[in-house]
């Protein structure tokens, strides 16, 4: 999208982009980060480095669930995507072949990242159980807490990992 777009000329990109940015700093500098204990200048400087990663990729820099997050991410990032397509589509001199092709790219490679990501987050992510495991494969986040810290384990069972 941010090729055809800056394809066609002028500064559109340069601004979307910003635009993109300059959101993603806001909901940085609003969201409640305590990353280093009230070190105010170290705070902000995470807060920038976010936002910049955040023009990129989601990712989750406030505890707790991101669900929400994440679809106001991805629906955000895929009307700017198809707002710079149909801007390179409307300001063409002429339409050449591969003019469908890319607008087909481009919402496919949108709905394709989006629908990964929800395969990630619903069968992969950490929090989760892993669905296709032949035994127990992690321990509870209690009893790595009492493992780590060298307490006794009330719960001990056994524990077996198969590996494949």
């Amino acid at each position: 999208a941010v090729v055809s777009t800056q394809s066609t000329g002028g500064y559109v990109v340069l601004c979307v982009l910003s635009v993109h940015w300059l959101s993603c700093l806001v909901y940085a500098a609003l969201a409640r980060t305590h990353f280093y204990g009230g070190l105010v200048w170290n705070e902000w400087f995470f807060k920038l480095i976010s936002s910049i990663t955040l023009v990129l990729v989601f990712f989750n820099i406030v505890e707790g669930r991101s669900r929400l997050r994440w679809a106001v991410y991805h629906s955000y990032t895929a009307l700017q995507n198809l707002g710079m397509v149909l801007y390179w589509y409307f300001n063409m001199e002429s339409h050449p072949w591969y003019t469908n092709a890319l607008i087909g790219l481009v919402v496919g490679s949108t709905l394709l990242g989006a629908f990964i990501s929800l395969i990630y987050y619903r069968l992969f992510h950490p929090s989760r159980t892993p669905v296709m495991s032949l035994g127990k494969v992690r321990p509870t986040l209690d009893r790595l807490k009492a493992k780590h810290l060298g307490e006794p384990d009330c719960n001990r069972e056994e524990m077996h990992v198969t590996t494949i």
